[in-house]
C-alpha cells in the first residue's frame, strides 16, 4: 500500500511549485471533452456512442493519472532539468487529472440521464464516491497552504485518493482481461504500465529515503 500511495515529500519540498495550475486544469478538461465529442460523433451519435465516449474518456483520464502519479518519483530517479520542470507541475497535473476524470463521470451518467432512464444505483454511488475522492486529492495538493495542524491529515487523505484511483484503473484492467470480453490489448498494456509505474514510484521513494538515511 505504501508503494501505491507513497510520495517523496522530502524531495518534493525543495521543488518550487509550477505556476501553470489553471492552464493544466483547463487543458485536462478540454482534452477529455474533445475525446468525448469525437468518440461520440465517430461512433454514431446515439446512446451506445455516448457509452463508448465515456469509455474513451476513462482511458484518457488514465493517461492524465499516470502523468500526475509519476511526476515526483521521476524527479527523484532522473534529476535532469526537463524532469524537474515536469515535477514542479505536479499540482497542475493533479488538477488536469481531476478535471479529466470529472468529465468521465459526467459522460458515464449522461446516457441514462438524457434518455430519462433510471440511473443504476451502483453507477450513481460510484460517481458520487469518486467525486468525493477527487475533492480529497485536490485538497491534499493544496495542503501546504493551510494551517500546519491540518497538513498531515490532508496529505494522508491525498494518499488514500491516489491509491483509490490506482486500484480503480488496475481492477478495471483485470476485469477486462479475465472477463468474457472481446480481445482488447489496451487493458493488457494499461495494466503493465500501471505496474511499472508502481515499481517506479516505489523505487523513487526507496532511493530518497535511502539518501536521507545516509545524510
Amino acid at each position: 500500500m505504501a508503494a501505491i500511495d507513497g510520495d517523496i515529500r522530502g524531495y518534493a519540498a525543495v521543488l518550487q511549485p509550477g505556476r501553470r495550475k489553471t492552464t493544466l486544469a483547463l487543458s485536462g478538461a478540454a482534452a477529455a471533452l474533445a475525446v468525448a465529442i469525437v468518440s461520440f460523433l465517430v461512433h454514431g451519435g446515439d446512446q451506445n456512442a455516448a457509452r463508448f465516449a465515456a469509455l474513451m474518456v476513462f482511458r484518457a483520464s488514465s493517461v492524465a493519472f499516470l502523468l500526475y502519479y509519476l511526476a515526483t518519483p521521476l524527479a527523484g530517479l532522473v534529476r535532469t532539468g526537463a524532469v524537474l520542470s515536469f515535477a514542479r507541475q505536479r499540482t497542475g497535473l493533479a488538477l488536469a487529472f481531476v478535471c479529466a476524470y470529472a468529465v468521465f463521470l459526467g459522460c458515464a451518467l449522461a446516457p441514462d440521464y438524457l434518455s430519462g432512464a433510471h440511473i443504476a444505483l451502483p453507477t450513481l454511488a460510484f460517481s458520487i464516491f469518486s467525486g468525493v475522492i477527487l475533492a480529497v486529492v485536490v485538497a491534499g495538493e493544496f495542503a501546504g497552504r493551510v494551517d500546519a495542524e491540518w497538513r498531515p491529515a490532508l496529505r494522508a487523505m491525498e494518499c488514500v485518493g491516489v491509491a483509490y484511483f490506482w486500484l480503480v484503473y488496475a481492477i478495471d484492467d483485470l476485469d477486462h482481461i479475465s472477463g468474457p470480453h472481446r480481445p482488447d490489448y489496451f487493458y493488457n498494456v494499461s495494466l503493465l504500465v500501471l505496474v511499472l509505474a508502481l515499481l517506479m514510484r516505489f523505487a523513487g521513494n526507496f532511493l530518497e529515503r535511502y539518501k536521507l538515511a545516509r545524510d
